[in-house]
C-alpha cells in the first residue's frame, strides 16, 4: 500500500498475503505462535456504570474494542529530548499516568483479552502498571519490535529546542512531524543504532540481511559476520510500513475474528500511524495529530468511534471536553460521529451522528478516581522493608536515622 491520488494512504493485504511475521519474544517464551494468543476464559462483565452514548460497553460482548495507550511520561519527555528507539524508562509522573489508565479501564468495566506492545521498556512498563490496576497481569502480553517508536536517527537523545534553534522551525517540523521526511541517519557504530543492541541482534530476525552492514562488521570483527538491515532513521511513512502490516496481520484479526478486546501499548509515532489508518487521516493532516501520554483511547471497531473515558473531570460540552488534552489541531479527524453505515438496531439508535460526545460517561464516580493520579509504590522512594528488619535485629530504629 502507499499514498493515493487523493492524499490518503491505503494498506491492503488481500491480493498478496505477506509472509507470516516472526513470533514475538514473549510468544517464543510461552511456546505459542504470536498470531494466535491462547484462548482465555472471558470474565463476567462488570455491571455498566456509564451513561449510554455512541459507544456501547465493550465488556458486554456486543462488540470488540482496541484500547490504544501511549506510554506514560519519561524523563526524556520532561526534558524535551528526541527518544526514538532509546530505551528510556518511565518517570514517576509516567507511572502515575499508567496507574490512572488502569483505574479508568477498570472503573468502566473493560476486560482486556490480550496486550500488544513494543520492545521498549516504557511501553511494556505502562502496560504492566495498567494491567496491575485491572487485576489482569496474567493475560498474554505479546511484544514486537514493529510497534517500536519511530527511529529518530542522529537526532536521538538531542534537545528538541536545540535542533529547532540550530536548524530552524521549518526543518525541525519536517523532521519531527513530516510524513515522508527522515531525520539524518545514525552511524553504524553509534550506541543508538539497534545493530549494536543485543536484544535486536539476537531476536530481530524477520528482516533481511544487509550486505553493507555485514561487510562493515566483518572488517571490524576480523571475521565474517552476518548483519541484518535495521533502521538508521525513519519517517512516519517508514514507521507505518512496519506497524500497519503487523496490525493488519496480527492484531486486527484478533479483534474482529476472535471478538477480543485488545490493549495496544506503544509510542507516539507508532500510534499516530495507527490512528492515521483507523481514522482515515490524510497525509497532509497527520502532522497536526498529537497524542497525550498515558491516556487510554477507545476505538470501537464496529462503530468506528474514538472515545475517551470519563473520570469526573470532563465538561459536558464536547469542544471543552476535548480541549482538556493536547491532541493537536486535527480533532475533527480523530473524534468524529459514528460511522453512518453501522446499520439498524440499538447501536444505530444510540449513536448521535450530529453531536457526538467524545467521552464514555460514568453515572457514578468510583472512589479510586477521586483526586489526582499517584504513582504505584516504588521501593526506591522509601526505606526498604529489609532494612527495617535488619535494623530491628541490630536494635536500631532506622526511622529515626
Amino acid at each position: 500500500g502507499g499514498p493515493e491520488a487523493n492524499g490518503r494512504v491505503s494498506w491492503t493485504t488481500t491480493t498478496t498475503r505477506p509472509p507470516p511475521l516472526a513470533p514475538s519474544v514473549d510468544a517464543l517464551y510461552m511456546g505459542l505462535p504470536a498470531a494466535a494468543p491462547p484462548a482465555v476464559p472471558r470474565p463476567e462483565a462488570v455491571a455498566p456504570r456509564y451513561d449510554p452514548g455512541c459507544a456501547t460497553l465493550p465488556s458486554t460482548g456486543n462488540g470488540s474494542v482496541i484500547v490504544i495507550l501511549r506510554h506514560g511520561k519519561t524523563e526524556h519527555n520532561k526534558l524535551g529530548l528526541f527518544t526514538g528507539w532509546e530505551d528510556a524508562g518511565l518517570a514517576r509522573e509516567g507511572r502515575a499516568e499508567a496507574r490512572r489508565a488502569g483505574q479508568l479501564l477498570s472503573a468502566h468495566g473493560f476486560k482486556i483479552d490480550v496486550v500488544y506492545t513494543s520492545w521498549l521498556s516504557r511501553a511494556i512498563e505502562t502496560a504492566w502498571i495498567a494491567l496491575s490496576e485491572m487485576d489482569a497481569l496474567w493475560i498474554p502480553i505479546i511484544k514486537s519490535w514493529r510497534l517500536n517508536e519511530r527511529m529518530y536517527g542522529a537526532l536521538t537523545g538531542l534537545s528538541k529546542k536545540m535542533i529547532n534553534r540550530v536548524h530552524g522551525e521549518k526543518q525541525f517540523m519536517k523532521w519531527r512531524r513530516g510524513y515522508t521526511n527522515r531525520p539524518p541517519p545514525v552511524s553504524t557504530f553509534s550506541t543508538y543504532y539497534p545493530g549494536n543492541d543485543a536484544r535486536y541482534v539476537q531476536y530481530l530476525v524477520d528482516v533481511r540481511f544487509s550486505v553493507r552492514e555485514s561487510l562493515v562488521r566483518s572488517i571490524a570483527a576480523g571475521q565474517f559476520v552476518f548483519a541484518r538491515k535495521m533502521p538508521k532513521a525513519e519517517s512516519l511513512e517508514d514507521c507505518m510500513k512496519r506497524t500497519i502490516p503487523y496490525f493488519l496481520e496480527e492484531i486486527y484479526p484478533t479483534v474482529v475474528d476472535q471478538r477480543r478486546n485488545v490493549l495496544v501499548s506503544s509510542s507516539e509515532n507508532a500510534i499516530r500511524g495507527l490512528l492515521m489508518h483507523l481514522c482515515d487521516i490524510p497525509t497532509e493532516r497527520i502532522n497536526e495529530v498529537e497524542i497525550p501520554t498515558g491516556l487510554p483511547l477507545i476505538f470501537d471497531v464496529n462503530q468506528k468511534c474514538l472515545r475517551l473515558l470519563d473520570d469526573g473531570e470532563y465538561s459536558t460540552v464536547p469542544e471543552e471536553a476535548l480541549a482538556r488534552w493536547n491532541f493537536g489541531t486535527a480533532l475533527d479527524m480523530l473524534f468524529r460521529p459514528c460511522d453512518s453505515e453501522i446499520g439498524e438496531g440499538e447501536d444505530a439508535e444510540n449513536c448521535d451522528a450530529s453531536l457526538p460526545d467524545p467521552v464514555i460517561r460514568l453515572a457514578t464516580l468510583p472512589p479510586e478516581l477521586a483526586g489526582p493520579p499517584t504513582a504505584p509504590y516504588d521501593p526506591d522512594d522509601a526505606v526498604q522493608a529489609d532494612d527495617f528488619v535488619l535494623g530491628a535485629l541490630m536494635g536500631v530504629d532506622l526511622s529515626q536515622v
